[in-house]
Order: structure tokens, then C-alpha cells, then sequence
């Protein structure tokens, strides 16, 4: 399972989209996503009067690049600042976005922008509605269009979503959770995307490569180009919020605001990572299960550490990962 490790395939479907002419990065996707036109933006009443909170409406339109950056403003229902929204409301949480269809949503899609579009960074649903709007867009679902457009002309004989195939799923690796000197069995759901180690190395090796199969090379550069400008509300809101890639990216505690970016992507690094050696330029990012990929265009490297153990960021792991990291940089780097 690649978990969010694997969120990145279906940017480079959205960003096929553009290349098609299907949408452009910088004009709203409300003519595609009618249910994102309505969403107010949510903030606290710094006033301390009632209501105790504000929902105004937002003054810029939500767009490809702010979905693909995670600058949308769209959050998952466990968002701290909803969660007191619904409870001030007497309102019980909405269901989590996992849509049966990209045709049919109902009301759980409904929560509040958290911020203006493009005036902050937020890991939150955004790729839950990119991935609706590559279906929408052709007309096929997200599992079809990738084996079609990506996965079969890169010979990725082991990547599917939601696989149903008796060999990828006779294959797929038992996920286990460490529980002090125990490792467990986990039960899990093939509704994600499974992959294998060959697989991601065709897929990098395209993407590093002077003429992919998959992208023309201007918009595979978007994968590696940060997106936020220097002293953007965005770049600020990526550089305090480090909970979901600090441990992966080899960012130690002691580091305060480090230096990344956003690309089209993933996570870009900007400086030196003293526990990962992922030297400026790499775009990188992690899977729940203690996947971690990186690329590098100019060195033309790709690095993927796979497991399937839980918990996340587990810290037996993520030592072996920074030594793996480590080596594999300094050596080919």
C-alpha cells in the first residue's frame, strides 16, 4: 500500500489534463467542481462576541495550482478549527471524504475552506478533489485513466488502485503495526493504491529522463519547481506546519521553520537536511506506512524507502531511513 506516498500519480494525471488543454493551472475548477464554488471561509471571531465563529466568502477562486500545492484551503472534517465549528453548532461530523463515485457527492463534502485560496499550505483533502477532477475531466475513473495513461505505458504491471487482480493481490505485503518487541498483523483494505519497488524505479527513471513517456518536460519540471514565493502566507504556513514531513525529510526537532517549498508535487528542500543529506533541489514526500520517495532532476537520482509497519514515523524506521538516505546521497549524490 503507498498510501500518501503514492498522492503524487494522480498530480502528474491532473497536470496530463493540462497538457491535453482538458483545464488550465490558474482558472477556477468551479465548472468542473460546482460543490467547491460554495464554500465559505471558516475563521474564529477574534472578537470574542457571538457568533464565536465567522464564515465569509472567499474572495479568491480555488484553481489546479492550489489544489496540486496544497494552498486550496480544504481540510479533512478532523481539522481542530471544524471540529469546534461543528461542535459550537450542536452539528456531528461529516463523513470523511471517500467518495464511491466522482459523480456522486453528497453533503460530507460541504466543510469550510480554513483559508483564503493560496494564503496558506494545508495536508488536508485537496487531493481527494483532484482526484475528482481527473474523472471529471475524462470522463473515466481515476483507477482507469492512470493504468491507461500512465501505468501501462511504463510497463507498471504492479500498480493498480484498488487492485483486483489475484496475482497484484496475492503479492501485496502484509502490513504490521510494532508493538514494543512484537511486530503485528494489521488488517487492511486494498482500496488504495499498491505498488511495487521495480514500479516506482520506471516511474522515476521517466520523470528523470530527458523525454518522458508520461509528461512533456514542462510540466514534469512543475513537479520540481517550489511554488510559494518568499515571504508568502503560504511558504510561512509550510515552514511551521512540520508534523506531516519533519521525519522523513531528515528535518531534526531543533530546526525551526526549515527550508521547504511546494512543488506541483510534493515537498521541495531548500537547504541542507542534516539527518536525510537530501541536498536543495529534491522534491520528496512519505506514505503512512513508512514509505518515503525522493528525485532529484539536475543529479537525475530518485531514492524510495519501502515498508509496510506502523505506526507512522516509527522511530526504529525512520533511523534505518536517514541512514539509507544518508548513503544513498552521499554516495550518488
Amino acid at each position: 500500500m503507498m498510501a500518501s506516498a503514492g498522492k503524487f500519480i494522480a498530480h502528474i494525471a491532473a497536470l496530463q489534463c493540462v497538457e491535453r488543454g482538458l483545464i488550465t493551472l490558474d482558472e477556477p475548477v468551479y465548472p468542473h467542481l460546482p460543490e467547491l464554488g460554495s464554500l465559505n471561509v471558516l475563521s474564529r471571531n477574534e472578537t470574542g462576541a457571538t457568533p464565536p465563529f465567522l464564515l465569509q466568502p472567499a474572495m479568491k477562486n480555488i484553481t489546479l495550482r492550489h489544489l496540486l500545492s496544497y494552498s486550496s484551503g480544504i481540510d479533512h472534517e478532523s481539522n481542530p478549527l471544524i471540529e469546534e465549528w461543528r461542535a459550537s453548532r450542536d452539528e456531528a461530523p461529516k463523513a470523511d471524504y471517500h467518495p464511491k463515485s466522482a459523480f456522486e457527492l453528497d453533503d460530507s463534502y460541504s466543510t469550510p475552506l480554513i483559508f483564503e485560496p493560496g494564503e496558506g499550505w494545508m495536508y488536508g483533502a485537496s487531493i481527494t478533489w483532484t482526484a475528482i477532477l481527473v474523472s471529471r475531466l475524462t470522463q473515466t475513473r481515476l483507477e482507469d485513466y492512470t493504468v491507461n495513461k500512465i501505468f501501462t505505458p511504463l510497463g507498471m504491471t504492479s500498480s493498480r488502485y484498488a487492485p483486483k487482480d489475484p496475482d497484484i493481490c496475492s503479492r501485496v505485503l502484509q502490513m504490521v503495526r510494532r508493538e514494543g518487541d512484537q511486530l503485528l498483523p494489521v488488517e487492511q483494505n486494498l482500496h488504495d493504491l499498491v505498488s511495487s519497488v521495480p514500479d516506482i524505479a520506471r516511474l522515476f527513471s521517466d520523470l528523470l529522463s530527458p523525454s518522458s513517456k508520461v509528461l512533456k518536460q514542462e510540466y514534469v519540471a512543475l513537479l520540481f519547481e517550489p511554488q510559494f514565493a518568499p515571504s508568502s502566507a503560504a511558504l510561512a504556513a509550510i515552514r511551521n506546519d512540520t508534523e506531516n514531513y519533519a521525519a522523513p525529510a531528515g528535518i531534526p526537532e531543533s530546526m525551526k521553520k526549515p527550508p521547504v517549498n511546494h512543488s506541483l508535487a510534493a515537498l521541495v528542500i531548500e537547504g541542507e537536511m542534516p539527518l536525510s543529506h537530501m541536498p536543495p533541489g529534491t522534491v520528496t514526500w512519505n506514505g503512512m506506512p513508512n514509505l518515503i520517495w525522493a528525485m532529484h532532476k539536475e543529479k537525475g537520482l530518485g531514492m524510495f524507502f519501502a515498508t509496510q509497519l506502523l505506526p507512522v514515523d516509527d522511530e526504529k524506521t525512520v533511523e534505518l531511513a536517514m541512514s539509507f538516505s544518508r548513503g544513498a546521497w552521499d554516495r550518488f549524490g
